[in-house]
């Protein structure tokens, strides 16, 4: 049973992992498996919400593994981050999932410094 409250003037509802893959989609998989290539290309085009990305994204992009972002030693401390942030790692590496959050943080440490030489 999802769990409702108020925080800050919004009605909030949690869902567990369970009663969230069990909602219905919100997407019409059917419509998208039926367009041509063309058609899903030109409607991707015009959703202003997603804009494709410029020629120099994929100039500077590089490809990362995540063996060559470990560090030698790591530090404990304590975070806080969004629930749906965590679950969503959690799901996809069960386990390492810590890892892999440190991979993301530190390719976008990476990806700050070199817009500095830029």
């Amino acid at each position: 049973m999802p769990k409702t409250y108020k925080e800050n003037g919004k009605t909030i509802v949690r869902y567990t992992l369970e009663e969230a893959r069990k909602l219905p989609r919100l997407t019409d998989g059917s419509r998208a498996d039926a367009m041509t290539d063309e058609e899903l290309t030109a409607n991707a085009l015009s959703d202003p919400d997603n804009p494709p990305l410029p020629e120099e994204f994929f100039e500077k992009a590089k490809r990362v593994r995540l063996e060559d972002l470990l560090p030698e030693t790591k530090e404990r401390v304590c975070i806080r981050l969004d629930r749906d942030v965590l679950t969503w790692f959690r799901v996809q590496k069960k386990k390492g999932y810590q890892t892999a959050i440190n991979a993301v943080l530190r390719a976008f440490v990476e990806s700050q410094e070199r817009g500095k030489r830029t």
